[in-house]
């Protein structure tokens, strides 16, 4: 009997770290004249942004979780950090961010999005949830978009990566 609980023990640690990859630091690449890799210690030396209460709401209209608060970075002050690499104005309605997740998931912003809308303001990499660091199964590293209607499929748990492209 205790070799069968230490077996199952074993399996669920071993599936249970399968779940997720931590991302301990995220990447900003692509279209930018500085690339950078930026911790929690690097992010909190920032522009600190705090968000009040946010649920969060899955493509299908569920809410998953409501949020006392965010902190971190906004987006674009991260972005303004690696400093654009664009040769003239109108470039700037052709470029886009994809942020990418350790386990591949991914989403994009445009640039006017991020830059020249309201919803710029709270699109955040945040590092603290409810008070909290992120625990090593929520990545330590993250980003929302806290105000998309259905903001669940722009929450990137485990942010790994920001590739500024251009269309």
């Amino acid at each position: 009997m205790k070799k069968i609980v230490l077996v199952l023990v074993l399996a669920i640690n071993l599936f249970a770290n399968d779940n997720y990859k931590i991302s301990t630091e995220i990447e900003v690449s692509g279209l930018v004249k500085n690339s950078i890799k930026l911790n929690v210690k690097e992010l909190e030396k920032m522009s600190y942004f705090k968000s009040g209460s946010t649920p969060v709401i899955c493509i299908s209209g569920e809410t998953k979780d409501n949020v006392e608060s965010y902190e971190g970075v906004l987006l674009r002050d991260i972005i303004d950090k690696a400093t654009l690499k664009i040769n003239s104005r109108k470039e700037y309605n052709n470029i886009y961010f994809k942020v990418i997740a350790t386990d591949g998931y991914e989403a994009i912003f445009s640039y006017n999005e991020v830059f020249n809308t309201k919803l710029g303001d709270n699109i955040i990499v945040f590092y603290k949830k409810n008070g909290n660091y992120l625990e090593d199964y929520q990545g330590k590293i993250a980003l929302i978009s806290i105000d998309d209607i259905k903001n669940g499929p722009r929450h990137i748990k485990w942010l790994k990566k920001i590739v500024v492209g251009k269309i």
